[in-house]
């Protein structure tokens, strides 16, 4: 008697049994109340995309009622993942077995999120099943030849699941249409009637922990609450809660009004290994006689290669103040399409950056100007000294020649090379003349900007002159694009060698990625001040430590921006 309730439950509730005389077959039906880490687009097809930020391969298996020999198993062999800015992409090989029949195919998912506004956005989604369903004489025993049993053929179906979400800040609803079209394209005809289709509706709040280390750094809390209408039987009433650590794993539990409650653990072994478990118990009908119900899954994950990330919405927390593209002539961050731009107080700030690096360079090139101007009067009063006054052209000649030199010498990014400052040649024979070419030391000194105080470089003819052609870039580059920090509590002193300021975790933790794979052990610190984070490959106790590093570009491993940055711990100066 147990064993008859068990097979009658499974045909009128799992799956919707259908059978010609030839080819009895049952529709896909795949329970996903479970799916709260991977395969998360069997619960709504957007689901590939929205507040997905990882890529992976699953392989789930389900053991339904395992009390019973016969009963309902289902395997899944999925990839997952977002494929650009604003789209997901889903593919699935499953096998699903109910009793004395067996289905087998492909399932595919595709998800495209457009922005409707700052906060909101809106992503459609689909699902399409393309499967064979038949009778399994393997699992059948009979006492004498059936050659009915023996005339069954294979069904080929047809599935479409079209789906929608809507975004608003943290919130996400969604509606799924589960078997909005299934078709049956041996019999070629429709396998239920519109009053018999399956809809549910999500609803979905996700909460990002406020921790900056430790086991819950970076983790999120994701409630969903879920209601289903299949066809004309009852509303099941379902929700879930899932704790992700993305350095531990994850916690889960739930309830189904159908299916019972559930609860899982998931461990994450390394970067990209996971491992989950699920069991589930009925509580409110007859499942709960049929013992309980187990999932596992085993993934391998990766992260996508994104510019920026519009359907999640978190525009404003995974802005990236890229070193390379963070000052435009307003000193604003702004994303590719100009919409997102940093508080007002900031660009405040940056103006006034900008003010005192133009200020800093005007005074330098007027310093330079005299200077040179001084050098050229001390040159030419040895000239005259030389010739006596028989060439009366040179002075003006000199005078040309000099001062375009001069005009010409490009500032080279640091490290600043060593210039020397010569003599223009005399072709000109002269008996006082004694020499083709002299050279004359000059000592100055010069402002260099360092990270939040000057530093007096002293120059000569062996060390040069610093021109001062790109001195702005240079200072934009070290100062400009991130004000120096004077005090900031729970940050080492020291000289940081920076190489990206981000605001959120998303684009940071793939940077430090990035910096993985080239054998650098990156770090970050927050700046209490602005809310942002500071990746730096290294610190330092010496400026000059730092500035050796800053030179060889970390010694030739990091080839792309970088600036040095000075924290000092002992508080703000009063």
């Amino acid at each position: 008697m147990k064993n008859l309730l068990f097979l009658l439950v499974c045909i009128t509730a799992l799956t919707e049994d259908y059978g010609q005389t030839e080819s009895p077959f049952v529709t896909y039906n795949v329970p996903s109340q479970n799916l709260l880490k991977f395969d998360r687009f069997l619960i709504n097809p957007t689901y590939s995309t929205v507040r997905e930020d990882k890529s992976y391969l699953n392989l789930f298996h389900r053991n339904q009622s395992v009390a019973f020999d016969d009963n309902n198993q289902t395997y899944f062999l999925s990839y997952s993942g977002r494929i650009g800015d604003r789209s997901g992409l889903g593919l699935s090989l499953y096998t699903q077995r109910a009793g004395t029949i067996s289905n087998y195919g492909v399932l595919a998912n595709y998800a495209y999120g457009i922005r409707l506004s700052d906060k909101s956005n809106f992503t459609f989604g689909a699902n399409l099943a393309y499967y064979n369903s038949g009778f399994d004489e393997n699992r059948v025993i009979t006492v004498d030849y059936d050659p009915l049993i023996s005339g069954f053929q294979d069904s080929a179906l047809l599935s479409f699941q079209p789906g929608f979400n809507i975004s608003y800040g943290q919130f996400d609803f969604g509606v799924f249409a589960q078997n909005l079209i299934d078709y049956n394209l041996k019999y070629r005809e429709s396998l239920t009637d519109f009053r018999d289709k399956t809809f549910s509706g999500q609803l979905q709040y996700t909460y990002e922990l406020k921790i900056t280390s430790g086991m819950f750094e970076k983790g999120r809390l994701l409630p969903l609450a879920t209601v289903r209408k299949p066809g004309q039987d009852d509303i099941v009433l379902g929700g879930s809660l899932i704790l992700d650590l993305p350095k531990l794993g994850w916690l889960q539990g739930g309830y189904d009004s159908y299916y019972g409650v559930s609860t899982g653990v998931g461990f994450n072994l390394g970067k990209h290994i996971s491992l989950g478990y699920t069991m589930e118990n009925g509580v409110s009908n007859n499942f709960n006689n049929f013992g309980i119900t187990y999932e596992l899954s085993f993934a391998y994950s990766f992260a996508p290669t994104l510019t920026e990330d519009r359907v999640m919405l978190e525009n404003q927390k995974n802005q990236v103040a890229d070193g390379r593209e963070e000052l435009d002539q307003n000193a604003v961050l702004n994303s590719k399409d100009g919409e997102i731009t940093e508080p007002k107080h900031k660009l405040e700030e940056n103006n006034k950056i900008l003010a005192e690096l133009i200020f800093r360079q005007d005074s330098l090139e007027f310093n330079r100007q005299k200077d040179l101007e001084q050098r050229f009067d001390l040159v030419i009063g040895m000239v005259r000294n030389e010739v006596n006054g028989s060439q009366l052209n040179l002075e003006e000649k000199a005078r040309k020649v000099y001062f375009m030199n001069n005009n010409q010498r490009k500032v080279p990014k640091l490290p600043y090379d060593n210039y020397e400052f010569a003599i223009v040649e005399n072709k000109v024979e002269h008996k006082n003349f004694k020499s083709t070419s002299s050279k004359i030391s000059f000592q100055t000194d010069v402002i260099v900007p360092k990270t939040h105080d000057n530093v007096r470089v002293h120059a000569s003819s062996a060390k040069g002159h610093i021109p001062e052609g790109n001195f702005a870039q240079d200072a934009k580059r070290n100062n400009a694009a991130n004000r120096p920090v004077q005090y900031l509590p729970g940050v080492a002193e020291g000289y940081y060698l920076v190489a990206n300021v981000y605001k959120g975790d998303l684009y940071l933790n793939k940077f430090i990625g990035k910096l993985g794979g080239m054998d650098i052990n990156a770090e970050y610190f927050l700046n209490t001040r602005n809310g942002l984070k500071y990746v730096y490959l290294n610190r330092y106790d010496s400026w000059q430590e730092a500035l050796a590093d800053y030179r060889s570009h970390y010694n030739g491993t990091y080839t792309d921006e970088l600036w040095i940055m000075k924290v000092d711990s002992k508080g703000p100066k009063r």
